[in-house]
């Protein structure tokens, strides 16, 4: 018969040897898996996040990787009558996204540090026609029929941050997942004589009909020193035309800027004009003269140069 007090103390050798034999097995812990998290990157911190590339003739970000927690940017999932489903992955394949598209822009580098929360407005009219713009961009697509967008035209000398403001509104708008185009005046002209040699198609038949918002920057070249000749007259004559058809139709925002003042503007880009100049006044109402110093050189130091 056996007594309680040695089955007891078999157990106890029992437990004993199962702590030995523990012992004896090499620790394998396991290591948790760590997934990747880009849901931060936003407008206002790419620098800030180290995430611009340096060696690049344009600004350029650095390329999002994969999360770990999507099956390559997209999240898959079976509901109760068994259809799977995908959602884009949040944390990865949305920002990267709109990296992509901000880099496909191709702003120059010297757009790196530009963003809203640091832009120095030059005026309160500047700083309320900007917000009523992005309030226009952020309405859904049924909202925007009835109502044209508040576009923006913007003049003044070189240097004041016109186009510092149309790089910091790129930026806000590819992040809030709106479809962008920047161009100035010269390389579109270019690009529509690259057509000359028939192989490529005219930029102009398609490029407005898939954006939300126009950055057209430097109307009738740098300084306004465009060669303005008869050819370059007729063809800003049907680029304003293609503005005005999207942005009447409830399609488009446009913010504009240029170095020539109103009356420099009607009388030689526009070749006086009066068609074109009622449809550029329909469109941004009255211009905004943004009168702020040279934010990009010394105002001793361009003296040097014979500047006054």
């Amino acid at each position: 018969m056996r007594r309680l007090g040695d089955e007891l103390e078999n157990i106890t050798h029992y437990l004993e040897e199962l702590k030995r034999l523990r012992s004896e097995i090499p620790s394998t812990q396991k290591q948790k898996k760590k997934y990747l998290d880009f849901r931060h990157l936003n407008h206002n911190n790419l620098k800030a996040s180290d995430w611009i590339e340096n060696q690049t003739a344009y600004f350029k970000t650095k390329e999002v990787p994969y999360c770990g927690r999507c099956g390559e940017g997209y999240i898959y999932s079976v509901d109760a009558n068994g259809n799977r489903t995908a959602k884009l992955c949040d944390y990865c394949e949305r920002p990267r996204r709109r990296l992509k598209r901000l880099n496909d822009l191709q702003l120059p580098k010297d757009a790196e540090g530009m963003n809203l929360d640091c832009y120095e407005w030059d005026s309160q009219e500047q700083f309320n026609r900007m917000n009523d713009l992005i309030a226009w961009m952020n309405l859904s697509q049924e909202e925007r029929k009835d109502q044209v967008s508040p576009s923006c035209y913007l003049w003044g000398s070189p240097g004041n941050g016109k186009t510092s403001l149309l790089y910091s509104l790129a930026k806000y708008s590819v992040f809030n997942d709106h479809k962008v185009l920047f161009t100035s005046h010269t390389q579109l002209i270019d690009r529509i004589k690259r057509t000359f040699n028939g192989k490529d198609d005219n930029p102009l038949e398609r490029w407005l009909s898939e954006i939300d918002l126009l950055l057209f920057d430097e109307f009738g070249g740098i300084g306004g020193r465009a060669n303005m000749t008869d050819w370059w007259k007729a063809t800003t004559t049907d680029i304003i035309q293609r503005m005005y058809e999207q942005w009447a139709a409830g399609k488009l925002a446009i913010v504009m800027t240029t170095n020539m003042n109103p009356n420099e503007l009607f009388s030689k880009a526009l070749d006086s004009n009066r068609a074109s100049a009622s449809r550029l006044q329909a469109m941004f109402k009255r211009p905004i003269h943004m009168q702020g110093q040279d934010r990009r050189a010394d105002k001793q130091e361009l003296a040097f140069w014979g500047v006054k």
